[in-house]
């Protein structure tokens, strides 16, 4: 079997939010009104010195953080990073990270898999 074998979609962007441990139930009720089907929440511990929170943002250290996966069509990504930034006020420096990514082939979505049960 190859590739060319299953159904894949090629509009697909991936984001990725890193953000404050705790954040993520919320976010993603929130997100799931703009269009969010479903992602996937991965805990995690940031490694930047507590130097660089403390002394030079002036906020306090927190290094547990939750990273949220997000594979969605295309058309909803400016949507969907507008309501993160928004909720999670990431134009504000030690509020977190969210990164937009080309997914080339994506395979295993749910709408996907019922095409071929």
């Amino acid at each position: 079997m190859t590739i060319s074998d299953f159904n894949y979609l090629d509009n697909y962007k991936l984001i990725l939010v890193i953000i404050k441990k705790g954040h993520a139930s919320n976010l993603l009720m929130k997100l799931r009104k703009v269009g969010v089907e479903g992602s996937t929440v991965m805990f995690g511990k940031g490694t930047a010195s507590k130097t660089i929170y403390e002394q030079i943002l002036g906020i306090e250290y927190q290094p547990e953080k939750e990273v949220i996966f997000i594979a969605l069509d295309r058309n909803l990504v400016d949507k969907v990073l507008e309501t993160i930034v928004k909720k999670e006020h990431l134009d504000k420096p030690g509020n977190g990270i969210a990164l937009v990514l080309d997914l080339n082939k994506c395979v295993g979505i749910a709408r996907l898999l019922k095409d071929q049960i």
